[in-house]
């Protein structure tokens, strides 16, 4: 049997109420029948127990009543609804649905209709403002109307409220008439004498004043007792049918034993709900039933009662299990909750993170909206919580990705800045060495900048590179045309492979390393020489220096790695020493990206060259620092593998 309905509806104990002189309910008790179970909307805290023979059943079911009453059924949670979802509901409910029930859906849907119409204004307000609007001139109106239609639908609800109490009240009016008609005739049964018919008119006054339902409820108490006591006036008359009497409480006790079946049957019931609404029924058609032999009427009501207990024990037991359901489903929206809470403390600077953690939440809102409902006193709260922990991750989103833009628009003022000072530097370069230092200077800057948006980044970049191309190109052109400063350079380069072959006699190489990068810093400062003169002395160079270093490296080399390790050792036994490795860590791995850089310049610049028509020297110089400049990387390199492997020391 499932539950349908609310587990803090059903209200036991009992008490007894006050009795008269005759053992009967006094005027201060409250008088329940089958009429005042259907006209009140909810029973009293206290049921009052007639202890008259034929009637004490009738007020113990009108205990498990008072349960029954008070049991309502759960109202969905709608909070998760999209707005489209929630009016579609509500017009539904009001079209389709009973008049109470419909009233409760849409007391459920207004809330979370409001939440979503609040925040569709906020974010409409806050782009408003965003796009450079005054919040006082801000005007907003909805897409789709979904309030004028809710409330469209709760008007047309609040008039078929009107009506339907309008016609309940018309009908309660009849039906006191009709029911002061049968206490009239029933009047008139109990004071006139007994006839062949009487009896049989009086079960058809009861089975009609049964088929009459809703009276006003300041009527009630009095329609009873006159109901009540006219009929024991009645029976207490009977004299010459006593006969027929007990075969009338005969049929009677049939119809109970029947009505104790029925009960019985209703623990087969896969519904909750609708065992119920038959177990109210079968209580009013027992009240309803006139008395039974006096020596069977404590055995029947003991069964019937039993029944009814069992029922509401298989009841309770089902609310039991939906309450642990609820308590259960709590548990995994709060697990849920702290992972909401978690993204909503996220920080990143990655475009992707912020991706991959809107997927999460988005899977977050799927997974909450499968769990069922959730104890009745958590339900907002926890929902609250949820909701604002995942709105406080996408507005920590949008300030990422708003912060982003405006980094990206920067970025692209400073670039465009370096393209423009790079536009005048080729437009008219005046000092070669100066303005290609400060092009050189240019290209560093670009290279620290950050990003610009992505979509017109490549634009931006070939820009810049074309300013640079203009400029080297102009460049080359002027230093081509000074033939004498070529051979003056010549000159120059002639004696510095004298001191190359000096070197190269030389046995002891201490210094010899150092004077080398002297005699390159100098080759490579030297400049450009005459055409035909180039390549014999480059490659005459090139072999000499070649040979120097070959002889001398390995010694050299061998000596700066003893050196080098003894530097890291002495780091290594120093106090902090593992900060001081990290830090020198830290200055190597800067150093062969700057490095690194340099060699993207050159290769940038031969490039540039590359678009020139004939040989350029400058690409040959280019290339060959390019090549000083990857040997001295690999160095750095094995240093840098050095310093990690003393840290893994560290970290043993």
């Amino acid at each position: 049997m499932t539950n349908q309905m609310n587990p803090e509806s059903l209200n036991p104990p009992f008490e007894h109420t006050e009795l008269n002189a005759a053992g009967e309910p006094s005027a201060n008790s409250t008088a329940i029948d089958a009429q005042a179970a259907i006209n009140t909307p909810s029973f009293p805290d206290e049921i009052p127990v007639l202890l008259t023979d034929e009637h004490a059943e009738d007020h113990e079911q009108a205990e498990d009543e008072k349960e029954l009453e008070g049991f309502e059924e759960d109202v969905i949670d709608y909070s998760s609804f999209t707005k489209e979802q929630l009016i579609k509901v509500t017009i539904e409910a009001v079209k389709e649905k009973e008049l109470s029930e419909a009233a409760s859906i849409l007391k459920a849907v207004k809330p979370a209709l409001d939440q979503l119409l609040q925040e569709e204004f906020n974010q409409a307000l806050q782009k408003f403002i965003e796009d450079g609007g005054l919040k006082d001139d801000f005007e907003f109106k909805e897409k789709d109307n979904a309030r004028e239609t809710f409330n469209k639908a709760f008007k047309e609800l609040r008039q078929k409220r009107a009506e339907e109490k309008a016609r309940q009240e018309k009908e309660k009016l009849d039906n006191l008439n009709k029911k002061e008609a049968i206490l009239d005739q029933i009047r008139v049964l109990s004071e006139t004498e007994e006839t062949k018919d009487s009896l049989r008119k009086i079960k058809e006054l009861q089975v009609e004043w049964k088929q009459i339902r809703n009276v006003p409820k300041n009527e009630l108490d009095r329609l009873w007792e006159s109901y009540k006591l006219n009929l024991d006036r009645f029976y207490d008359r009977l004299s010459i049918f006593n006969e027929l009497k007990e075969l009338d409480r005969r049929k009677n006790l049939d119809q109970k034993i029947d009505l104790t079946k029925k009960v019985a049957e209703l623990a087969q019931e896969a519904s909750t709900k609708k065992a119920l609404i038959l177990l109210k029924k079968y209580q009013e058609d027992w009240r309803n039933i006139g008395p039974v032999p006096p020596e069977s009427n404590e055995e029947i009501w003991s069964r019937f009662k039993q029944e009814c207990d069992k029922i509401y024990e298989i009841v309770k037991a089902v609310m039991e299990d939906n309450q642990r359901k609820r308590e259960d489903n709590l548990a995994a929206k709060k697990a849920l909750l702290v992972k909401a809470l978690e993204l909503s403390n996220i920080k990143s600077a990655r475009i992707k993170d912020w991706l991959t953690h809107t997927n999460v939440a988005n899977s977050l809102m799927d997974d909450w909206k499968k769990i069922g409902m959730v104890p009745l006193k958590y339900r907002e709260s926890i929902w609250d919580q949820f909701r604002q922990a995942r709105n406080q991750f996408f507005n920590n989103k949008n300030t990422f990705f708003k912060q982003l833009h405006h980094d990206r628009n920067e970025n692209l003022k400073f670039k465009t800045d370096l393209i423009e000072k790079a536009e005048q530097l080729a437009a008219n370069p005046l000092d070669w060495n100066k303005q290609t230092a400060e092009l050189k200077k240019l290209q560093e800057e670009w290279k620290k900048s950050g990003p610009v948006h992505d979509k017109i980044s490549d634009a931006v970049w070939k820009r810049f590179r074309l300013a640079c191309d203009l400029f080297f190109e102009k460049k080359a052109q002027h230093f081509a045309s000074q033939i004498e400063e070529q051979k003056q350079n010549l000159e120059t380069k002639k004696n510095l492979i004298s001191k190359l072959e000096g070197l190269l006699q030389k046995e002891d190489g201490a210094n010899v390393i150092n004077e080398l990068k002297q005699i390159q810093d100098a080759w490579n400062s030297a400049g450009f020489v005459p055409m035909g003169e180039k390549e014999g002395i480059q490659k005459k160079y090139s072999d000499l220096n070649d040979q120097v270093f070959n002889k001398f490296r390995q010694a050299n080399k061998e000596l700066k790695e003893l050196k080098d390790k003894a530097h890291l050792e002495a780091l290594f036994n120093s106090p902090n020493g593992a900060q001081k490795l990290k830090r020198e860590e830290r200055i190597v791995i800067e150093r062969i990206k700057g490095l690194k850089g340099d060699i993207d310049t050159w290769e940038n610049n031969i490039g540039f060259f590359s678009r020139s028509k004939g040989s350029n020297p400058m690409i040959e110089q280019a290339t060959e620092k390019i090549a000083i400049t990857r040997r001295h990387i690999a160095n750095l390199e094995e240093k840098l593998k050095a310093i990690r492997g003393f840290l893994k020391q560290e970290q043993r």
